[in-house]
């Protein structure tokens, strides 16, 4: 009875394929109805179901929940049918589950490269500001690097190369008082290079080298000097 059963579904599956009308047609009404009664009958003699699913099982069990809504639910059977014979049409079939990771995949290395990326950027703009340490005012760190930039073609263009570092400013060898870390860390001002290299010790010393320089200098020089003020100094 069950090979009945499923001989009859191959036929069914057969006939929608030749002819799309087929599902309407009164015979294959009366399929549909006898391969319902087979399946009924043959609920009294099956054995149990194994644990694992095949995937015949998976779609026997897809039609019969699809047949059922041919009663119940005949607009959204009608969709449904619709849909299956688009999918039959189409030269591949992918699992939604492979899609899924295949987009995931995706995103890992999109993120990696946004990282790399970030931190090509935040390398370029450390070389700009060791070039051209001073800027006015507050100014994001966006426009900072095009400013910066302009005037290392400036100075390019005249010859005469940028301004020497103030006598009192070389003298400190990069040393910061916290005055100088507060107007650091609301953007007041930023860092030369020996100013930054003295911030990143600080850091790596106060934070009990936790943190490599990449990850401190990650968050800008704004977070480096937040990080030297509120961090207490070790007992010594």
């Amino acid at each position: 009875m069950k090979q009945i059963r499923n001989l009859l579904l191959d036929c069914r599956a057969a006939l929608r394929r030749a002819d799309p009308a087929f599902a309407d047609s009164p015979l294959g009404a009366q399929v549909d109805d006898t391969i319902l009664e087979l399946g009924k009958a043959s609920k009294v003699t099956e054995v149990a179901a194994p644990e694992t699913r095949t995937a015949q099982q998976v779609a026997l069990a897809w039609q019969t929940a699809a047949r059922d809504l041919r009663f119940s639910h005949p607009d959204l059977h009608a969709q449904l049918s619709a849909r299956v014979l688009q999918l039959l049409d189409m030269d591949e079939l992918l699992d939604p589950a492979a899609e899924i990771a295949a987009l995931q995949r995706q995103l890992q290395q999109q993120a990696l490269q946004n990282e790399q990326d970030a931190a090509e950027l935040l390398s370029l703009r450390q070389a700009l500001a060791d070039a051209v340490p001073r800027l006015d005012g507050n100014v994001p760190p966006a426009e900072a690097a095009r400013l910066r930039l302009r005037q290392l073609v400036e100075a390019a263009s005249r010859g005469g190369g940028l301004p020497k570092p103030a006598p009192a400013e070389a003298a400190t060898g990069g040393v910061l008082t916290r005055e100088q870390l507060r107007e650091v860390a609301e953007g007041r001002r930023t860092l030369s290079r020996d100013e930054r290299d003295w911030c990143l010790g600080e850091a790596m010393v106060l934070s009990g080298f936790s943190q490599s320089p990449a990850q401190l200098l990650s968050a800008g020089e704004p977070a480096l000097a937040r990080t030297i003020l509120d961090t207490p100094a070790p007992p010594t």
